[in-house]
């Protein structure tokens, strides 16, 4: 009985504090996928960095009147679907939807973005704010205009 108790203990004590070390806490940006049109915002600033994971989509950490935003744009595929590409160092104007994350960062999620030095326009999401390439891989929307 005795070795029931303590095999039932040992379990439950895995179990207890399994989250505690399966559950990184800053494993993913911290990126919501609505848009609310409420809190658009443009902003023109610099490229800091390009953070491209296996999953999710590209972010791009933009510099602009000395604050940081971490603008969030597409998944990977469609952006080289799109061929559309990104470094640091290029000047932007991003419009989007801007949010605190509960990381304490200033995200945005674009909807339009303008290239400085080409005036060069892509757009995101289409009249309704809904994501592109919302109908899979390689069957995005087309924007409307």
């Amino acid at each position: 009985m005795m070795k029931y108790i303590a095999a039932v203990q040992l379990a439950a004590g895995i179990f207890l504090a399994a989250p505690s070390f399966t559950l990184p806490a800053y494993a993913e940006p911290d990126v919501k996928e609505g848009y609310d049109e409420n809190t658009e915002i443009t902003i023109k600033g610099t490229i800091a960095t390009v953070s491209r994971g296996a999953k999710g989509p590209l972010v791009l950490r933009l510099t602009a009147a000395g604050k940081t935003y971490e603008i969030i744009t597409a998944p990977g595929w469609y952006l080289d679907q799109e061929d559309i590409s990104f470094a640091p160092g290029l000047e932007l104007e991003v419009t989007g939807s801007k949010y605190f994350g509960s990381d304490g960062n200033i995200y945005v999620v674009s909807g339009r973005i303008r290239f400085a030095s080409s005036e060069k326009e892509i757009r995101l999401r289409d009249i309704d704010y809904r994501p592109l390439w919302g109908g899979g891989k390689g069957r995005g929307r087309q924007p409307q205009k």
